[in-house]
């Protein structure tokens, strides 16, 4: 990993916070490096978190992950998304549709502050501890919403894949351009190590 982040400059990395730790690994290879060799060859990247920095997984445990099979497919249908979000965990000590649940602990929840207009955020806020809406009209909501967000990026997403070769072109011209980087940060590394 740190090779894939070096090798290109890269300051800043996206991830969630389950990734701090390798990228803190990264961190410290790269001023190890620059220290052993007197140099300020490589670039120390900095993490780059959201405003909620770990999603759990459908199933309220770990992470998102599509190895663990606990994950919504951006580009699933409306219905496959829905049929996902509605298999979501909420709040296990809200056994009852009259039982009032907690947010702050509901997965469903941490979703609809991100991909949720605020008043239904607050709405839902407010009518989950009371019990005024349950569980699976909540997940209704955010799945509404979801899909609504995700609709441009469908229709991006169609719109590429009906154009392979535009897409072929766009990888080849970025490796291009990464493998110029590439070179010349490795020219870099060979003149502080002192290899030919």
């Amino acid at each position: 990993m740190t090779a894939d982040i070096v090798l290109y400059k890269t300051d800043i990395v996206p991830v969630g916070i389950d990734q701090a730790p390798h990228l803190e690994f990264a961190r410290e290879i790269v001023r190890s490096f620059n220290y052993r060799y007197h140099t300020h060859t490589l670039v120390e990247p900095q993490i780059k978190t959201t405003e909620i920095p770990k999603v759990l997984g459908i199933d309220g445990k770990e992470k998102m992950s599509k190895s663990l099979n606990n994950h919504i497919e951006l580009a699933s249908t409306p219905e496959e998304t829905k049929k996902r979000v509605l298999e979501m965990m909420t709040d296990p000590a809200r056994i009852t549709r009259s039982d009032p649940g907690n947010p702050d602990i509901c997965n469903v929840f941490t979703m609809h502050k991100i991909f949720s207009p605020r008043a239904d955020v607050d709405m839902v806020n407010v009518e989950c501890r009371r019990a005024g809406i349950g569980c699976v009209q909540c997940k209704t909501l955010y799945a509404k919403n979801l899909n609504k967000h995700l609709e441009p990026f469908r229709a991006k997403r169609a719109e590429i894949a009906s154009r392979p070769d535009a897409v072929t072109e766009v990888l080849d011209h970025g490796a291009k351009r990464a493998r110029v980087i590439a070179r010349q940060t490795m020219e870099e590394v060979r003149a502080a190590v002192q290899l030919p």
